[in-house]
């Protein structure tokens, strides 16, 4: 196989990838405008395409990480690129998942509710952390960049601290009260939504972790920084 093959099936698998990360985005975007007003039923109908879009990438761009393999016998240098296309493109395939997870739950949740004012904002304050993690893991890993791929592992921090002030707050709010069938379907779904939340952090510290094994050649997984 000449250079040039090898080179363009390279190349199919960025433009494959970065149509998987553009979707990733959108989704995250929807999540975000739905968290202000989950009555707009044409979002929802976006959601369900571009899960189906995901979900055809991942398969798509696995089939390609084989094909290249096999037929290309690539240098450990492209050997790496390659499997890391193949674990971030895992991570962002899992969080498109969660993402349609809080959708779902969104369409059937009133976090505008006045017994969730605090929670609300905790929540808005999870999603703008979790929104700007999720595009810097993808920033990082398409410029190489490994100085903001360490910032994002350093901001799933953040991201469980405020899943835990929510846990903190459903309790305090909700625990002596006498609480209804829709309100304890909120509690449940509010409690889904930031596990979920708390997922995304974790899939977009993942991909920070596959940027820098890609780009310093060293596996920083399981706190091994060594």
């Amino acid at each position: 196989m000449t250079t040039n093959m090898k080179l363009k099936q390279l190349e199919i698998l960025l433009n494959d990838f970065e149509l998987l990360s553009k979707t990733a985005l959108v989704q995250m975007q929807i999540v975000n405008r739905l968290s202000e007003d989950n009555s707009i039923k044409a979002l929802y109908e976006e959601a369900e395409s571009n899960e189906i879009i995901m979900d055809r990438l991942e398969i798509k761009i696995r089939e390609e990480v084989v094909f290249t393999i096999f037929q290309f016998n690539p240098i450990a240098a492209d050997l790496r690129k390659i499997i890391t296309y193949q674990d971030i493109t895992t991570n962002l395939e899992r969080v498109g998942d969660m993402l349609l997870n809080i959708i779902h739950f969104l369409k059937v949740t009133d976090i505008h509710h006045a017994d969730f004012d605090v929670i609300r904002k905790l929540i808005h304050k999870m999603l703008g952390a979790v929104n700007e993690m999720l595009r810097n893991a993808i920033f990082s890993f398409s410029n190489r960049d490994s100085h903001t791929a360490y910032k994002i592992i350093k901001d799933d921090d953040k991201v469980d601290s405020l899943f835990d002030q929510i846990g903190i707050s459903l309790q305090e709010t909700f625990a002596t009260k006498e609480l209804s069938k829709d309100q304890i379907r909120n509690i449940i779904n509010v409690n889904a939504i930031s596990h979920n939340l708390e997922r995304i952090g974790d899939s977009a510290t993942n991909i920070a972790e596959a940027t820098i094994y890609l780009t310093e050649g060293k596996d920083i997984r399981h706190g091994n920084e060594e």
